[in-house]
Formats: structure tokens, sequence, C-alpha cells
């Protein structure tokens, strides 16, 4: 994404132009006005959590505007007639396909998750979570693949199967893993944006089915993906079976699935949160058909 081009110093004058006041631009990103007296003087010293937060607000502010355009068309990637039966092409894709997947929500490194393929058992060091989330996230997306393209058996959309999706990712990772949550969640870095109420999530998620399953464009699983998470019926997750839907959604129609990841990750929460908050898809739509192109 081009707002990777650009240097964190050059990013923070943009802002802050935009926010005129320091204390106004200081709250927009939670720190104080020091904080970011320091971080002009020593740019090295911005953890990688705020130079994520300084990304969002980039994309929010620059380039969800330019992006914001209605009516735009795009070429559909279509899933490459070879590609079913091709490892060196699938496989790579698998991969980078999974971790993404795990980049955006954990902290985990490429090193580890490629140790915990390549090993298949738990390396020396490791945390078993961390083992267990980067494992069930390529075996999750591997079957899913093996089962709708090598198969040729189409994924249905039910409410069992989304279940059925969370229990994989998430087992030994989290208690309640296949089961609606009970309580409160809150979304990370979408936490401004208020999701469906416990006691609610059964009947809102019967209605994403009952809407959304047999989406077959890559617009209309942008638009599915984004109601979703909105939803947000697990506990802990949501991000990971989301995508995989997305997933589902794409291979179900032969259609090439997007790429989402560290690369891309600032405009991904940006151009979500402007569709759940103003009802605006054109950003999100277009980055899925961005991230196909990643592949």
């Amino acid at each position: 994404m081009i707002y990777h081009n650009i240097s964190i110093l050059d990013k923070l004058d943009s802002l802050h132009s935009k926010f005129v006041y320091s204390t106004k631009f200081s709250e927009a990103i939670g720190i104080s006005r020091r904080t970011l007296l320091n971080w002009y003087r020593k740019p090295e010293s911005i953890s990688a959590k705020y130079r994520l937060d300084i990304d969002v607000l980039y994309c929010q502010r620059f380039l969800i505007p330019e992006w914001d355009v209605a009516k735009q068309t795009f070429e559909p990637v279509l899933l490459p007639d070879d590609m079913p039966h091709n490892e060196a092409l699938f496989m790579p894709f698998l991969r980078r396909l999974s971790y993404g997947t795990i980049e955006i929500e954990t902290d985990m490194a490429k090193a580890d998750f490629d140790k915990i393929i390549d090993e298949k058992r738990l390396p020396k060091n490791m945390d078993r979570q961390v083992f267990h989330e980067g494992f069930n996230a390529f075996i999750t997306h591997k079957q899913l693949w093996q089962r709708i393209v090598e198969h040729g058996e189409a994924m249905p959309i039910t409410e069992e199967s989304i279940k059925t999706l969370h229990a994989d990712f998430m087992r030994g990772v989290y208690d309640n893993a296949g089961f609606y949550s009970t309580k409160i969640r809150v979304m990370g870095q979408l936490e401004e944006v208020q999701t469906t109420e416990p006691e609610d999530i059964a009947e809102e998620m019967n209605r994403w089915v009952y809407k959304e399953a047999k989406s077959a464009t890559l617009e209309e699983i942008a638009k599915a993906h984004a109601y979703f998470i909105l939803i947000h019926p697990f506990g802990d997750g949501n991000g990971r079976v989301g995508r995989a839907l997305v997933m589902a959604q794409c291979l179900n129609v032969r259609l090439m699935p997007p790429v989402f990841n560290g690369e891309n990750r600032a405009m991904y929460y940006a151009a979500m949160k402007h569709a759940m908050k103003n009802g605006r898809y054109a950003p999100l739509v277009r980055l899925f058909y961005e991230a196909t192109k990643l592949n």
C-alpha cells in the first residue's frame, strides 16, 4: 500500500496539518502532547502499536476520501485454472493467506509461523497457544481449499458451518470455541463501533446467513464481511472466521480470495470502520479487489 512508502515523520506532518492543533492531534492518537513532541525528536521510539494507529489515521484522513468514489468498476480476478493442481502456486498462497489473517490480529513472527507449519509440532520455547493459533489457521484454510477446490464441494454457509469454522480456528486458544459469545465484545482498532448485543446474536446471525450466504460477487462478499464483523458473534477470533468466510465465498464462485495481512492492515481497518460507521463501502470494495492482486 502507498502509505508504506511514506516516512513516519511525513505522515505525522501531514496528519498534524489536518488537525492543526497538537492537542487535537495527540487526542486522536491517544497520547500526550509531550509524547508527540518526543516522537518528532526520536521517531525510532514509536512502538509498532502506535505506528499502526498512525497508519490507520493516515488512511482515514487521506486515502479513504480518495477511494470513496461511487459506482467504481473493477475486473474480477478469477481463480487460475491451473492453480488447484499446482502445489507450487497454491501452497505459497495458502501460507500467505493463513499467516496474513494471524498477522493482522497478533504479534506472531513470520519465522515462528513457518516453524509451526514446517515442523508440525510444538517447537521448543514456543507458547502452546501461539502454536495452536498458527497451526489452526493454516490447517483450517487448507481444509477449505481441499474441500471446495480440490474436491469440488461448495461449502454451505450456515450458522453451524460458521460455528465449526470458529471451533477449528480457536480450539486450544479460546475456551468457548464454536459458541456465540454471551458477553459484550469490543473490536480492537474498531472499538468505537458497537457490536450486536449478546442476546441478539443468534437472531442477527440467522439474518446474516439468510441475506449474505449466497453472495457471489466480490462487492457482495466485501459488504457481507463488514456486516459479519459488525455482529462480532464470538468472544474472540471473529476476524479470522470472517476472513475465512470471505475465502469460502470466493472459492465457492471460483474467485481469487483477497489476502489481508500486515501490508494492507491499516487500510483494512480504515475501510471497515468507514463502512460500518458511514454505510459507505466503496473503499472496502476497492481494497478487496486490490488485495486479490497481491497473489
